[in-house]
């Protein structure tokens, strides 16, 4: 088999690998396109801050943060802020 032959081959093979993974993931792509059709009509959320939160749900989304970011790490932004 000669480079061009090989090349050919292996875009086909490519290709049919793609197809299959969009159609294994095709009803998580829907659901997701629906989702963000019905979230669509929704603003941004007003920004709370953290005033508005009782100490129990700083302790909870301190937890959740954790998760994210790992136990023992630092993450580089202030509350509030995307990275």
């Amino acid at each position: 088999m000669d480079v061009s032959a090989y090349l050919v081959n292996a875009a086909i093979r490519q290709m049919a690998e793609v197809e299959a993974a969009e159609a294994q993931f095709a009803g998580l792509d829907a659901l997701i396109a629906d989702a963000e059709g019905r979230a669509a009509h929704y603003g941004p959320a007003d920004e709370a801050g953290e005033e508005s939160l009782s100490e129990d749900e700083r302790r909870e989304v301190d937890e959740a943060m954790r998760l994210v970011h790992g136990v023992g790490e630092t993450h580089g932004s202030p509350r509030g802020e995307v990275a």
